[in-house]
């Protein structure tokens, strides 16, 4: 089966075919032979113009489908985007009160603060000079403290100077008495140490004299045990 060669369509205005057929046919009274080949081609071309008719009503029901998909869905868009603008709106206009509000505040707060800022210069003037008032009245209280603290020192400098001449006239009697004290303990150390070495000696001699006594009787006692008769013996 041979298949017939595609065509190449391209929109033909409708009053022009129209024209075509009235001309045809008043060729076909007039018996010209022309109007044979016109309506050959007429005709040959008629199912490529209903095609293209049907599809061209096709492609518009299409069309208008897409369209009316695309007028729906944007529709539907538009309807966002105009609740979003509304909804940008509204913030903004809370934006801008809050905005108001805020310079409101800042002007009040910007106020405040140089209520503020005066009452402190007042304040620093006040205490420059209650400073400098109190630091004359220091500097007066500290000469007058100096001065009852330097009579005091020197009093008490003057009785410590009496004091430490009563206590080294005191130490001087005390040197003396311990001295006297200390000659007095020598001389009867001295003195105890001869009376303990003349009573050393006369015990040395006592004990001499004892021991000779002892070996005197001794010797005695065993000359008469020498010259005494043996037991049993002759009287």
């Amino acid at each position: 089966m041979i298949m017939e060669k595609e065509r190449a369509i391209q929109c033909v205005p409708v009053e022009l075919l129209e024209r075509l057929k009235a001309l045809s046919a008043k060729l076909w009274e007039d018996r010209n032979p022309t109007s044979v080949h016109l309506n050959a081609i007429l005709e040959e071309f008629e199912p490529d113009m209903k095609a293209l008719s049907n599809t061209i009503k096709e492609y518009e029901a299409e069309y208008s489908s897409r369209v009316a998909s695309s007028q729906s869905k944007f529709e539907q868009k538009e309807a966002r985007l105009k609740k979003e603008a509304e909804d940008l709106r509204a913030r903004l206009a809370a934006a801008e009160r809050s905005l108001s509000e805020a310079l409101k505040k800042n002007e009040e707060l910007k106020s405040t603060f140089n209520e503020r800022e005066a009452l402190l210069a007042e304040l620093r003037m006040k205490t420059s000079e209650d400073e400098g008032a109190l630091n004359a009245r220091y500097v007066a209280r500290m000469q007058e403290l100096y001065e009852k603290v330097n009579k005091k020192e020197l009093e008490m400098l003057a009785r410590w100077e009496d004091k430490n001449k009563a206590v080294e006239a005191k130490l001087q009697d005390l040197d003396g008495d311990y001295a006297a004290k200390v000659k007095q303990l020598k001389m009867r150390e001295m003195a105890l140490e001869e009376d303990f070495n003349a009573r050393k000696a006369d015990l040395i001699k006592t004990f001499d004299r004892i021991r000779a006594g002892l070996e005197a009787k001794e010797k005695e006692l065993a000359e008469r045990e020498e010259g005494r008769p043996a037991k049993g013996g002759t009287l």
